[in-house]
């Protein structure tokens, strides 16, 4: 596996932030297990496989996002940049007035 820490910021407190990274696996995979706010795994499907646990650390009124991948069985890690990529994008996506506005930020 690989680690990237940090990865990329929202700016939001990890329990408002932690609002959006469900509905962001739900779109991206499957939610394997959770922590809230603080932390999420999940099992990539769409448009990466394999495995990713994002972790929130508070920092200054928002919040540095930590990725850790891993591969399937048998396969190779993903490539972390890309995983964060598609997180990013997908945050991007939503509609965070819904959210309490919180934004990231790469």
């Amino acid at each position: 596996g690989r680690r990237d820490h940090p990865s990329f910021t929202i700016e939001a407190l990890p329990a408002e932030a932690f609002e959006a990274l469900p509905v962001v696996a739900a779109e991206i995979g499957d939610v394997i297990d959770d922590d809230p706010p603080y932390r999420l795994e999940v099992a990539l499907i769409d448009p990466i496989r394999g495995w990713c646990r994002i972790e929130l650390t508070p920092d200054a009124g928002a919040c540095t996002v930590s990725l850790s991948v891993a591969s399937e069985p048998g396969g190779a890690p993903p490539d972390g940049d890309a995983v964060r990529d598609v997180w990013i994008e997908a945050l991007n996506r939503l509609d965070w007035a819904d959210l309490g506005g919180c934004q990231p930020q790469p």
